[in-house]
């Protein structure tokens, strides 16, 4: 009986200090974790304004940039500057899509790709006219592919923004060919840069990883390419030699393809 008289309240005063610890370890977690939860929305509210104070600038460069073509600056410091624009903008974007992908919804619908993809090779012509670089464009025609505007952009560009930036031949040729066969799409784009090992292209997909720290952009690119690609089950296939080139093969399902000849006014 004299031992019971002891052991309960050593065993009450034993409740009291572990369930002391526990409620202090639980609101240290807590506070580490309201801690991450601030530093997240600080971050994301820093990232979304970050967002929008570049799309200003970059919107009053292009539409200033257009205006000094007619007037007279010289054709290769406008084609510079247009070069510089094309690649600030590829990087807005790439940010833009990375930080609303999961607030966003990016409905996809039946898109007309040669007259899409001839859109974007237009687009970076300025940044390729730079380099001496050609990018040499063939379709078949009446494709479509149902796909969000917004992730065929980002895949299509950061694809060529990638050949053109690696390639460092003058006068170099950038080939962007869409092919079709009875069980999927082929969406080819080959340059003839700098190339990259097997372990490079190992690497390439990862976020934030760059095969030069020479080349501009934040790593984005191939990381975001990679997860549209898995969400719409288009396979990419990459063959590569250090300087010689590198081709990208998007193998796209023929779930998401279509043949449909576009309507034509009788003459």
């Amino acid at each position: 009986m004299d031992y019971l008289l002891l052991i309960v309240p050593l065993a009450l005063l034993a409740v009291f200090y572990y369930r002391g610890l526990y409620k202090k370890e639980s609101k240290e977690k807590q506070d580490v974790a309201n801690e991450r939860d601030l530093l997240e929305k600080q971050q994301v509210f820093f990232v979304r304004k970050m967002i929008h104070e570049m799309k200003t600038p970059l919107s009053a460069i292009e539409l200033h940039l257009s205006i000094m073509a007619k007037e007279h600056c010289s054709a290769k410091n406008v084609a510079m500057i247009k070069s510089s624009t094309r690649m600030l903008a590829t990087i807005y974007d790439d940010i833009a899509f990375h930080a609303g992908k999961e607030k966003l919804c990016y409905p996809a619908e039946w898109i007309e790709l040669e007259e899409f993809i001839a859109d974007r090779v237009l687009y970076f012509d300025a940044m390729a006219s730079v380099k001496n670089i050609f990018l040499d464009f063939y379709a078949d025609s009446d494709l479509y592919i149902l796909m969000s505007r917004v992730e065929l952009q980002r895949l299509i560009d950061n694809t060529l923004s990638n050949a053109i930036k690696y390639s460092t031949k003058s006068s170099a040729v950038v080939e962007i060919i869409i092919a079709s066969d009875n069980e999927e799409l082929n969406l080819i784009v080959r340059d003839k840069g700098v190339g990259m090992s097997q372990e490079e292209v190992q690497s390439l997909f990862k976020e934030y990883y760059r095969v030069s720290s020479n080349i501009q952009g934040l790593g984005l690119g191939m990381s975001i390419i990679k997860e549209i690609c898995d969400d719409y089950g288009i396979a990419i296939k990459i063959q590569s030699i250090k300087k010689e080139g590198t081709t990208f093969v998007y193998k796209i399902p023929k779930e998401i393809v279509k043949r449909e000849a576009k309507s034509r006014d009788k003459v």
